[in-house]
């Protein structure tokens, strides 16, 4: 009983879907009142000229519509595909529409042309397209055009233009506003997604089952990709059995189903046929056989790039790094305690940096890197500090690494080179890594150092001899902050930086003591 209750309400779900889809077909129907551009059914096209075989055959000179364009003062301008006319008039005389009023040709043909009622018949290059303006509709939505045609130059204009009026009458009952057609740059984008009724801009329920778009575009080819997921309607849950899009044609096709979950589609994938916002989908539901018909809106005007990994396999890479200003394009006065070379371990797909910083004097002030965090003042940066992996002699860091928080240019930072004068502040800057530089060194998944590792007593033993008192104490203090901090990255920028900041400090306290004594 209870799986016949579930087969039950999924169906009644699948019909509530498909009802929303059952308003009335002329509901997004335009009248031309508002800016935009229709597709415009032409009712009549009827030729001011009384022969019944000339009127039969310039009805369709100007195909089955017009595209209209309307602008914000309510001017309209419409585009004509021309149509090759056959006047019988007991012999087949090929005739083209040469010029409308007020028009510009747009593209060009080649079609058969009679010369004349006693002329040979020829190829010749004549109009495809013209854009022209559209005069005032009458109250039958009627307007007068005057055109010339070849047939008739030749006949009644002895080779020179022959103007004829034909009456254009509209059919403005089926009006249908398109779609602006877009031409993209080749990527992978993010693209906010919905889905719409059928024959109304409200939010169709269908929307419940899409959870996100991507689009890849290749040479304005766009191959569209969604996410489904389960969806929720009066208590129930329910999972999209397939999906069709429309072509141009007017026919469905079902979208490819690249994963699953329980016999269900996950992650779907098709290809549009034209590159518009809306495209007329179908969705299937609770194993009926009936689709629910809504509109798939992809908002192409607000895309988001993709960046693709630089990193496509595994292993030891190389790039070339530089400490530079946090707000400024411009190297950072501490630039100098950064190697300029960095590596960049790749393991599982996760990326991991390796930063060597070094000492940095200024007059008779040197000062190390001791605290590195990736992010910005404006950040938790706190949490999100770089692991020291090497130490000098004296207990400085000299190797850092952190994961990598992105693939972009410039990497935020947040150093403290522990200068008390400066009071110990935490400087910002930037890690600029040059991409173009990187290259891949070996499959190798973990760090390789040439450092030697140091005993603590051969340190000390190193250690000057007569280094002052007061150094010690101050190094000593020093290795107690530096044990506190927290770990996890690679950056040597940020040292300098704080270096800089120091000794400006220190020079501006020695100024300040002479001035006073």
């Amino acid at each position: 009983m209870k799986k016949l209750l579930k087969i039950t309400l999924a169906l009644m779900m699948a019909l509530c879907l498909q009802l929303t889809s059952f308003n009335s077909v002329h509901a997004l129907n335009n009248d031309l009142s508002k800016a935009g551009t229709y597709q415009v059914p032409i009712k009549s096209l009827t030729s001011a000229a009384p022969i019944p075989a000339v009127q039969t055959a310039f009805a369709k000179a100007f195909g089955d519509s017009l595209e209209v364009t309307v602008n914000e003062d309510g001017k309209m301008q419409a585009i004509a595909t021309l149509q090759n006319m056959i006047i019988n008039l007991g012999k087949e005389y090929y005739a083209n529409v040469l010029t409308i009023a007020n028009g510009t040709t747009l593209s060009t043909k080649v079609e058969k042309s009679t010369q004349g009622m006693n002329g040979q018949t020829v190829d010749v290059d004549v109009p495809e397209k013209i854009l022209f303006d559209l005069p005032q509709l009458d109250e039958n939505n009627s307007t007068v055009l005057s055109i010339t045609v070849d047939f008739m130059n030749a006949m009644m204009g002895q080779g020179n233009d022959y103007p004829t009026n034909v009456t254009l009458t509209l059919d403005l009952d089926n009006v249908q506003q398109l779609q602006k057609e877009y031409v993209l740059e080749d990527g992978t984008y993010n693209v906010p997604v919905d889905v719409l009724k059928e024959n109304s801009d409200d939010q169709s329920m269908a929307a419940k089952a899409i959870e996100s778009a991507q689009i890849n575009v290749n040479n304005n080819e766009v191959t569209v990709t969604l996410k489904l997921k389960e969806m929720t309607i009066y208590g129930q849950t329910a999972s999209v059995d397939k999906m069709e899009y429309q072509l141009k044609d007017g026919t469905y096709q079902e979208a490819t189903i690249i994963e699953e979950e329980n016999g269900h589609p996950t992650k779907v994938q098709f290809k549009l046929d034209q590159n518009v916002k809306l495209t007329n989908v179908k969705f299937y539901y609770g194993g009926s056989n009936r689709g629910a018909t809504a509109r798939l809106s992809l908002d192409l005007d607000h895309l988001t790039k993709v960046i693709p990994s630089r990193f496509n396999q595994d292993g030891t890479y190389s790039v070339d790094v530089a400490l530079w200003n946090a707000t400024s394009d411009k190297a950072s006065m501490a630039a100098a305690a950064l190697d300029s070379k960095a590596k960049i371990i790749v393991k599982d797909g996760k990326a991991t940096m390796y930063i060597s910083t070094k000492e940095m004097s200024f007059g008779t002030i040197k000062a190390s890197l001791q605290e590195f965090y990736i992010g910005s003042a404006q950040e938790d940066y706190k949490n999100h500090s770089a692991t020291i992996i090497e130490k000098d002699t004296q207990g400085n860091p000299t190797l850092w690494s952190f994961e990598l928080p992105h693939e972009d240019e410039y990497i935020n930072v947040m150093m403290n080179p522990h200068v008390a004068m400066m009071g110990n502040m935490d400087l910002a800057a930037r890690i600029k890594v040059d991409y173009s530089t990187l290259t891949y060194i070996s499959d190798k998944t973990e760090l390789e150092t040439n450092t030697k590792k140091e005993d603590p007593k051969e340190n000390n033993q190193n250690q000057a001899s007569n280094t002052a008192t007061e150094n010690k104490t101050e190094t000593k203090k020093d290795n107690q902050q530096e044990s506190q901090a927290v770990k996890t990255g690679d950056q040597a920028p940020i040292t300098m930086m704080s270096v800089l900041g120091m000794i400006s400090l220190f020079m501006l306290v020695v100024l300040q003591k002479k001035y006073e004594a």
